[in-house]
């Protein structure tokens, strides 16, 4: 006897056996039951999903003779003739290749004759949607007032394409993808049932191949058996498949959180080495990140495409980071994938993502940083009270630095100096300046904010970057761009072809302007970031001024 594939061997025979469909089988079951049949149904939906298949036991099941409920018997001659396909009162029209008005026209002459055997006969439209207009138009009057011993099942797979004088006429049904649990369970139960044995990793690479399509499923099942000589293992099927097994997606995706640029790197290695496809590749990372993000951002959410011990095992590869910075990896490889669509060297998009997630700014605890810097600030006061004589208060137009303190004399006799640390700030009295950045003039403003939206089209991190900055101004065709951002922002606009982008967009949108400087806010600020004080606190936390604010007065807010 020849094989049978395992798409034709297990094809349903029963509205129970369809897998992932239950709303729609329990309304036919129903219909079927109540003797509420409709003279046309249109079942729509992806390829493989078990549209034809429904439609067969729907007309088997207005066929059969010895029917008492909701299902065929399927002992019968009709449902033996109905499982083999010679059933003469069901007509399979394929609409691909029957798409002309000529052919609606004989099915509108054959539809005034009674069936051969039972009480109906069915018309079996598939691919509805190819047929030309002219053949709807034809089909029309028909499909709305078909005889009483006639019912018309139409599927497609876009029912977009389909008049809207044509959907008016029939009782509708969307057939969905089947969710990955049901998809792993079905496929379970096929390979027991064959007696196949297989690794639990097998599924998961097929279910992810199979896009939510039963029958897609069973066929790369059949691969994947004939390619093993029987077995079924993971890394076997996801070589034939040509894709990442999910330890090996779960790895990179570890490595990339836990800052592993050497072992992030050796996994692109390793994939482009095994002819992996290297966009998959990355859309794959990109969905395991974005389930660590939901589960991170929500600990008790239940994804559907997850079992109870995968959920866990997201949890906790996202435990030892934050949620900025899963969002900014998820960033990086989202542009990544896009700049690999376009970019005759992918394996280096997805490479330069890779290691911008590894090297991504550490966070810090804003608390503990304004914690150190306010202890930093109490410090020079006290060396600063310290180093001041005991004399009278000087005049309010004094300066506020003390008289240098003589120090021992050198070897020489030669005597030095050294100039003390700033008194305290101001006493409350002092009005604090309103803003230490000059007004921006509107016409740069506007011209600006062209820049900065070309550039988020053209490059969406850049874009995000520019963001963080405002116009200087401009001078001897020189824009000037002050950056508020932090050290990885100064980083950003120093890459070359980043540079360029802008440069680019600033000359297309910036009168006078064919050249950049990029500035710290700090540098720009009267000369704040050259106090003491300032510096004192850049060299204990090895930082750089990203913005300068008037403190307020003593007690103020306490």
């Amino acid at each position: 006897m020849s094989y049978q594939v395992l798409a034709r061997k297990w094809r349903p025979q029963t509205f129970d056996a369809v897998v992932g469909q239950d709303a729609i089988t329990r309304t036919l079951r129903n219909a079927l039951a109540s003797g509420r049949i409709a003279h046309a149904y249109l079942f729509a939906g992806p390829r493989g999903i078990g549209k034809t298949t429904t439609a067969r036991l729907l007309a088997r099941a207005l066929l059969c003779p010895e029917r008492r409920g909701p299902e065929p018997c399927g002992m019968c001659g009709v449902c033996r003739e109905g499982q083999a396909g010679t059933l003469v009162d069901v007509i399979e029209i394929d609409g691909a290749s029957n798409r002309g008005i000529e052919e609606i026209r004989t099915l509108r002459e054959n539809v005034k004759y009674a069936p051969a055997r039972g009480r109906y006969k069915v018309y079996i439209i598939d691919e509805v949607h190819q047929l030309t207009e002219a053949a709807f138009n034809a089909l029309l009057k028909t499909l709305e007032e078909p005889p009483p011993h006639v019912v018309f099942i139409l599927a497609t797979t876009d029912p977009r394409d389909i008049p809207a004088t044509v959907l008016s006429r029939v009782q509708r049904f969307d057939f969905r993808p089947l969710a990955p649990d049901a998809l792993t369970s079905a496929l379970q139960h096929i390979l027991g049932e064959e007696r196949i044995p297989f690794e639990p990793g097998v599924l998961p690479v097929i279910v992810r191949a199979a896009e939510g399509s039963l029958r897609d499923a069973l066929s790369l099942l059949d691969t994947a058996i004939a390619y093993g000589n029987g077995r079924l293992e993971a890394a076997m099927t996801a070589e034939l498949l040509g894709v990442s097994t999910p330890a090996a997606v779960g790895a990179f995706a570890g490595a990339l959180l836990g800052r592993d640029t050497t072992g992030a790197l050796e996994a692109i290695d390793r994939a482009a080495r095994e002819g992996e496809d290297l966009h998959a590749f990355a859309r794959d990372i990109v969905e395991l990140l974005r389930r660590v993000l939901v589960l991170k951002a929500a600990p008790t959410a239940k994804l559907v495409d997850l079992t109870h011990a995968e959920g866990n095992e997201l949890r906790k590869l996202g435990e030892g980071t934050t949620l900025d910075e899963i969002l900014y990896v998820i960033r990086a490889f989202l542009e990544a994938d896009a700049l690999m669509r376009e970019s005759p060297h992918p394996r280096v998009e997805l490479e330069i993502a890779t290691v911008r997630a590894t090297r991504r700014p550490a966070p810090q605890a804003i608390e503990d940083v304004l914690r150190r810097v306010d202890e930093a600030h109490a410090l020079l006061r006290q060396q600063a009270v310290a180093a001041t004589p005991a004399s009278p208060p000087a005049p309010a137009q004094a300066s506020l630095l003390p008289p240098a303190e003589p120090l021992p004399p050198r070897s020489g006799g030669e005597a030095r100096r050294r100039e003390a640390p700033p008194l305290a700030p101001p006493a409350r009295s002092a009005p604090p300046p309103v803003s230490t950045a000059p007004p921006i003039d509107p016409e740069l403003a506007t011209a600006w904010d062209r820049v900065v939206d070309e550039v988020m089209k053209k490059r969406p991190m850049l874009g995000t970057v520019l963001t963080q900055a405002r116009p200087g101004g401009v001078s001897d065709g020189e824009l000037t761009i002050v950056l508020t951002g932090n050290h990885f922002h100064r980083e950003t606009l120093a890459d070359t072809a980043n540079r360029e982008i802008v440069v680019q967009a600033v000359r297309r949108h910036v009168a006078g302007a064919d050249r950049i400087t990029v500035v710290a806010a700090g540098e720009s600020a009267g000369g704040a970031g050259e106090h003491p004080a300032v510096q004192a606190a850049i060299a204990e936390f090895q930082g750089e001024v990203v913005a300068v604010r008037p403190r307020p007065p003593e007690g103020e807010g306490q």
